[in-house]
């Protein structure tokens, strides 16, 4: 059982640019995906956690377009948009590490494929914390 539960994925504002490249003069494509992710002290863990424990989250974006092919270019960013403490705070780590972002397979089946993004967080001392995230995907 994990310490953190997801709570949710709260997509926000999607934009679409369209341009062209300047070296190559082919058109570009780019989507930028912007939203949180929300999660939480599970009231059913059991166990002890160490100072320097992580656990890997892993999400389909809620608005993500469907990608037949992988777009050319993926980049994410993710940062902390808010942050709930039950110990000492001179003690806990906060924030996200190892963040990637893919094109994965419909986890239920079907053609489709979704962008998944994945990170891992620390969670000592951890109550509620929500992560901002940006992605931008990039095809010709």
């Amino acid at each position: 059982m994990d310490f953190l539960e997801l709570r949710a994925v709260v997509p926000g504002a999607r934009a679409f640019l369209d341009g062209v490249d300047p070296t190559t003069g082919e058109p570009v494509h780019t989507t930028v995906y912007s939203g949180h992710v929300s999660l939480a002290r599970s009231t059913a863990f059991r166990g002890a956690v160490r100072l320097d424990d992580l656990q890997e989250i892993s999400v389909f974006l809620p608005d993500s377009l469907p990608y037949p092919q992988p777009p050319q270019t993926l980049s994410v960013e993710l940062g902390v948009r808010r942050f709930r403490s039950t110990g000492n705070i001179s003690a806990v780590h906060v924030g996200a590490c190892d963040e990637r972002i893919e094109v994965a397979a419909d986890p239920r089946g079907g053609e489709h494929r979704w962008l998944r993004l994945t990170f891992r967080t620390p969670i000592y001392s951890h109550d509620l914390v929500e992560i901002n995230y940006r992605v931008t995907a990039q095809s010709r």
